[in-house]
């Protein structure tokens, strides 16, 4: 009987991790329109295109340089055009996760 506790115990210990585990992963991408959302947008207008690289700047004068792996949609995105870039919100200059053409 005592072995049967002491595996329940084991048992629950796990679970419990499993559980604080889960509850403090990030949310997922689709949940980007959210205001509660772990992710920061911001909108570039693309000054420049070299060698699959997209150069863009902000209103605010912020400047940016992505590849095109990063664009997540299949519309061609042309110097002049405006695209959201989507960031992790604590890491915002080196966390972009995709690129969407507004």
């Amino acid at each position: 009987m005592f072995k049967k506790i002491i595996i329940l115990g084991i048992l629950l210990s796990i679970l419990l991790v499993l559980l604080m585990i889960k509850s403090q992963s990030s949310s997922p991408v689709s949940n980007l329109g959210n205001e509660t959302s772990e992710y920061k947008t911001v909108e570039y207008k693309i000054s420049q295109m070299k060698d699959e690289q997209f150069y863009g700047q902000s209103e605010d004068g912020t400047k940016i340089v992505f590849s095109a792996e990063s664009i997540d949609s299949n519309e061609k995105i042309d110097v002049g055009d405006v695209v959201i870039c989507y960031f992790e919100k604590d890491n915002v200059g080196k966390g972009l996760i995709k690129v969407e053409k507004k």
